[in-house]
């Protein structure tokens, strides 16, 4: 089977699951899991989107620690780190670093981790293929594999995308019923265009035995409950990155090429999230257009346009074009610090790859000038 998606959304009901041989096999499988007496899994997510203009790909980490219905895990991409922990009584989500947390609305049915969240399973039409031997580094298991049906669905929202049917593989450790694996694909149906959501987790790692913690699965007594996460706006990012390296960042550009800091380096770059809504970007559009057209060895520019379809950008851009890369938030996966706030959000990185200065709102020509010249630019005559 090919390249397949990662879809988070949850289990279909066990007395649904076992309405086939399949299905009844993987309700022995969770029973099995929920019998442990606790366990340690490590995940590597693979995404790809196959958009317009191309592919984009994301990877990230996914650390789960769990005992029972008690789990904690851990969402590692870029410099984000997500927790997400459920004490028995409520799921709760918080960034590592900072003391707040969000509540998440209560469900029917107790929360699963990440990785053992599908989208709608058809388990009616699941199948099992033979064993095979579970690719899990310095353990020998024999693997259960099932290939089980995805159902179509509506997202909540207006205007939101559909969920076409699609497929998943899984692979689950036929002792202890811990996945080892899981493939996806479907195909999406969006107002501005479909595209195909595809994703590949695999087990990293495996141990078997209580948490070592006995606080793992509960919040620090000094936190606050929060109705959201402080955006990451200029100050917040001056704060946590000024004068260290910048979060990696990779970008598929709207002409399918790709943009990397990491190939930037030795160079300034000056990131600038924008929209073409924002009265503030379009006016400081010309004058980014003329300090990279005066400075093309030394500086480059990164034009990322937030939360807007291709079809927009593309449109504007054909009105006021650009010299430097534009990519779209929309067609790619960002970390967290890189989920803009206030727009225009304008950030230097200096030749040495560190952040080096921040800013949003409508500065204006000179403060950006003011922000680059501190990063080495040379100063205009």
């Amino acid at each position: 089977m090919g390249r397949l998606i990662f879809l988070p959304a949850l289990l279909g009901a066990l007395s649904s699951s076992a309405q086939t041989p399949a299905g009844a096999r993987w309700a022995e499988l969770t029973a099995k899991r929920d019998k442990l007496p606790g366990y340690h899994q490590e995940f590597e997510i693979s995404r790809t989107y196959a958009v317009p203009g191309g592919q984009r790909a994301a990877q990230r980490q996914l650390i789960l620690d769990a005992a029972g219905a008690l789990w904690r895990e851990r969402t590692v991409s870029g410099s984000e780190n997500l927790v997400r922990l459920y004490d028995g009584q409520a799921l709760v989500s918080f960034e590592e670093g900072t003391p707040e947390y969000i509540r998440a609305k209560p469900t029917p049915e107790p929360p699963l981790p990440t990785a053992y969240r599908f989208g709608e399973p058809e388990w009616t039409e699941a199948v099992e293929l033979p064993r095979q031997p579970c690719a899990i580094p310095g353990l020998a298991r024999t693997c259960i594999t099932l290939d089980v049906p995805l159902k179509g669905r509506e997202l909540p929202g207006a205007n939101a995308p559909k969920m076409l049917p699609g497929m998943m593989r899984l692979l689950a450790d036929a002792d202890t019923g811990l996945l080892v694996s899981y493939q996806a694909a479907q195909e999406v149906q969006a107002p501005t265009g479909g595209y195909r959501q595809e994703t590949r987790l695999t087990s990293k790692r495996l141990r078997i035995g209580k948490a070592t913690a006995a606080n793992l699965f509960s919040l620090p007594a000094n936190f606050q409950e929060v109705a959201g996460f402080q955006p990451w706006n200029a100050a917040k990012i001056k704060a946590q990155f000024a004068g260290k390296a910048a979060p990696p960042l990779q970008l598929k550009g709207i002409d399918g090429k790709p943009i990397s800091l990491a190939a930037l380096k030795g160079k300034i770059v000056l990131l600038d999230f924008w929209a073409t809504w924002c009265p503030p970007c379009r006016a400081d559009a010309p004058a980014l257009e003329k300090l990279q057209q005066k400075h093309p060895q030394d500086l480059a520019i990164i034009g990322i346009s937030v939360s807007e379809e291709r079809a927009i950008v593309e449109k504007f851009l054909r009105e006021y074009p650009r010299s430097y890369p534009v990519a779209l938030t929309t067609e790619n996966e960002l970390s967290r610090p890189y989920q803009a706030g206030p727009l225009p959000l304008y950030l230097v990185i200096g030749r040495d790859g560190k952040l080096t200065a921040a800013s949003e709102g409508d500065q204006g020509l000179n403060e950006l000038r003011r922000l680059l010249q501190q990063s080495g630019l040379a100063a205009e005559p």
